[in-house]
């Protein structure tokens, strides 16, 4: 695959699948209500506006929030890291956040160490 020129994030949970937080590389984005995202090595069709878009892949942890009466609050809370948690720019892994707000945080999946992005959660 070519380096992607677009990264999307999916702002709310959905039938799209993707999970909230994880930034996916744009496929093809042909300027019109939908857009192609690849996960996994599969490419996977999105409602624009469902997404955030941004020209560089970001480089911080994505806070992700849940109300316990959003869909994927379960799954969240059976994956044990809870209605807030942060995930991973460089492997989109999953981290629970303690009562504490840190400002960068080690992936225990990848390694990275990036700084937590606490102006925008989604």
């Amino acid at each position: 695959m070519m380096a992607p020129k677009e990264w999307a994030r999916v702002n709310r949970s959905g039938a799209h699948g993707l999970r909230r937080g994880a930034w996916y590389p744009v496929v093809s984005n042909p300027k019109t209500g939908m857009l192609i995202v690849n996960v996994s090595r599969h490419n996977i069709p999105v409602a624009r506006n469902l997404v955030e878009l941004r020209s560089q892949r970001p480089k911080q942890w994505s806070v992700v929030q849940f109300d316990a009466t959003d869909p994927g609050a379960e799954r969240a809370n059976q994956a044990n890291i809870g209605l807030t948690y942060l995930v991973c720019p460089a492997c989109r892994g999953r981290a629970p956040l303690d009562a504490e707000k840190p400002q960068e945080a080690t992936c225990s999946q990848c390694g990275g160490e990036f700084r937590i992005d606490w102006a925008q959660t989604s």
